[in-house]
């Protein structure tokens, strides 16, 4: 079981509802559903510093369910249900520090 987070730059005020409608066509691979940004592509690195990416030598280790998907448009991941409370508020605090928005589809939650 995983929790899932997305990260992306957002310029005007969106509810939860429009979150939830860019989220879903970012998972659908969509791509122009928001704007390419240094801030998603630097908050991607400051990510994997802290927390790399899934790989078989670190499969037991990882707070990652799968890998990291990052397109320069957001940031999409996976975390192991047994790490999401560690990992959603550092995400959360790390997305507001690249001036981020963070979208998390089980609660419907948006953070600025």
């Amino acid at each position: 079981m995983s929790y899932d987070m997305a990260f992306w730059q957002e310029t005007q005020e969106i509810d939860a509802a429009g979150a939830y409608q860019k989220y879903d066509a970012m998972t659908d691979g969509e791509s122009g559903v928001s704007t390419e940004s240094a801030g998603v592509k630097d908050f991607c690195a400051a990510v994997l510093k802290s927390y790399p990416d899934l790989t078989v030598e670190n499969a037991e280790t990882s707070p990652w369910t799968s890998a990291v998907y990052c397109n320069g448009e957001c940031v999409i991941v996976t975390i192991a249900w047994s790490r999401k409370n560690e990992l959603v508020d550092a995400l959360t605090s790390l997305a507001q520090r690249h001036s981020l928005l963070a979208y998390d589809p089980q609660k419907e939650e948006v953070h600025r």
